[in-house]
């Protein structure tokens, strides 16, 4: 397992109209899962927004953000090198499944030829048992097999940190372990930091070979 630190932040202050939350400085190290646990409507969501630089601008944030030791948290989403996946899977409902994920390759791999462009994204596919459903849209899609999508299409456009706000929430137990393992064994042999937000503390217990450091979200203030 790398050491490198991917992710760090200095400690961060929310505060809200009504109230505020203080974090400890955050460190997450490539192929590793930092794991976010707290009750609904804590700011959970909150802290992977404002790390992705979309924070909602009825709470102020304080604090720094790093990746691989470069401040981000004054550069935009597209200069962070993060990607972010949620519960409702935003896939584009009128592109098949190819022309999701094709939408989603970086800078580099957009100058190849559209051949080798669908070549690498069907191989990707092929790894995830959906190279079936290329020409299929999102809309014909089973809950699970669109998670593996969003996911894939995340991990294609290279990040460097992945932010999962509750993804797999609303799948059936076995399928969700399947694919929560998958997702995260692909994190870890690509060495991306990733910080997952869950209410479900077997969602970090289980990840196979794979370093997980959980952290409750602490009690609000006045």
């Amino acid at each position: 397992m790398s050491e490198t630190v991917v992710l760090s932040t200095s400690p961060i202050h929310f505060r809200w109209r009504d109230h505020q939350v203080e974090l400890p400085a955050l460190q997450v190290n490539a192929g590793c899962t930092l794991g976010v646990m707290g009750p609904s409507g804590s700011g959970k969501s909150t802290l992977l927004r404002w790390l992705l630089g979309d924070a909602p601008n009825y709470v102020k944030v304080l604090g720094k953000i790093y990746v691989a030791g470069d401040r981000v948290d004054e550069l935009t989403i597209a200069e962070r090198s993060m990607g972010i996946v949620f519960q409702d899977i935003l896939l584009f409902p009128h592109l098949s499944v190819i022309d999701n994920l094709l939408f989603a390759l970086p800078r580099a791999q957009r100058k190849l030829s559209r051949q080798d462009q669908v070549e690498h994204v069907l191989a990707e596919l092929e790894q995830v048992q959906l190279a079936k459903f290329a020409q299929a849209l999102p809309t014909a899609l089973s809950g699970g097999q669109r998670a593996r999508v969003g996911l894939l299409r995340a991990l294609l456009n290279e990040p460097r940190v992945l932010l999962l706000d509750e993804p797999f929430a609303a799948l059936d137990q076995s399928l969700r372990e399947r694919i929560r393992d998958w997702a995260f064994q692909r994190c870890h042999e690509r060495g991306i930091a990733t910080v997952m937000v869950s209410h479900q503390s077997d969602d970090f217990a289980t990840a196979t070979d794979n370093q997980v450091a959980v952290m409750q979200w602490p009690e609000s203030q006045l």
